[in-house]
């Protein structure tokens, strides 16, 4: 790597991260693969990958998994294994785009949506509940849950996956006291341990900002690098909480500032790691050429 500074910042924050590889393929099939079909030739993600000091071994494993898991799918072109987004894929990354390249709070009409669980008999709760954290909704006592902008079409999904309909019931309402009055709603997140991971995601990222000279933002693995674990460290954070309205949060909430910053970095490496994405990552056609439109429209 050139550019003295951003190399010595990358490799810092590779320490730092220490993404593994299941969850840094999720990411760069959300971040980058999508603009470009959706699909890649597995020996350019695997020397892509290797950059974040992950082996051969590890992600093709991890890249098998999430086939497994039906995440994606693959196919023979040729003597070259082609993996994409599978249909499950395809939902997941659209509504994780949505919330990720927002530059704002999602706005809010004042209603919530109450869930109540029977747990008798519900072979699956654990693996439902921790479903429900990833789609933003808050725990209550007494296996019961609560949103402020759920997404329905999403929770519906979550249902028939894992067919629990009727092990749920659904319904919405508005707070009869004051949001600030609630204590019991505001414990429904752990707003004490996002707070802290929202502060560390700040101290590893806008160092950056101090440290690299323009000279340095235009360096293509470099930024790419940058790029990528910026979006796999904001999106582990803030889709547990995407969806919350500004007022639930409390007060100098860190996500603020984390938001400016994530627009902010994101914005200076994405044309040169769009140069490392070009020469680095084929699909069946050949190297990605042209991203979607949907690239130019993140955190606008």
């Amino acid at each position: 790597m050139t550019g003295c500074k951003l190399a010595k910042s990358v490799s810092r924050l590779l320490s730092q991260v220490r993404p593994k590889a299941g969850s840094l393929a999720v990411t760069i099939f959300g971040d980058c693969i999508s603009l470009y079909g959706g699909n890649v030739w597995l020996g350019s993600l695997v020397s892509t990958m290797e950059r974040f000091n992950l082996n051969s071994r590890q992600i093709r494993t991890a890249v098998f998994r999430l086939v497994q898991n039906g995440w994606l799918e693959s196919e023979r072109f040729g003597r070259r294994s082609i993996y994409g987004l599978s249909t499950l894929g395809i939902q997941d990354y659209g509504r994780a785009t949505s919330q990720i390249y927002r530059s704002k709070f999602k706005p809010w009409d004042g209603q919530w949506t109450i869930l109540a669980c029977n747990k008798e008999g519900f072979s699956n709760y654990g693996d439902f509940r921790k479903q429900l954290y990833w789609l933003g909704f808050g725990e209550l006592p007494g296996a019961t849950f609560v949103h402020p902008n759920l997404d329905i079409v999403a929770f519906n999904q979550l249902v028939v996956k894992l067919r629990v309909a009727d092990k749920v019931a659904i319904w919405d309402g508005q707070l009869t006291s004051s949001l600030e009055g609630s204590s019991v709603l505001l414990k429904a997140w752990d707003f004490t341990h996002l707070k802290v991971r929202f502060e560390r995601f700040l101290s590893r990222f806008s160092i950056l900002m101090s440290d690299m000279s323009e000279e340095e933002w235009s360096v293509p693995e470099n930024s790419f690098v940058v790029r990528v674990l910026l979006i796999h460290e904001y999106r582990r954070i803030l889709l547990q909480v995407a969806d919350l309205p500004e007022a639930i949060f409390p007060k100098n909430w860190p996500g603020v500032p984390a938001m400016s910053l994530a627009k902010t970095i994101y914005s200076k490496v994405s044309t040169s790691s769009q140069l490392f994405v070009s020469r680095n990552l084929e699909n069946r056609d050949g190297f990605f050429s042209h991203p979607t439109d949907e690239f130019s429209s993140r955190f606008q």
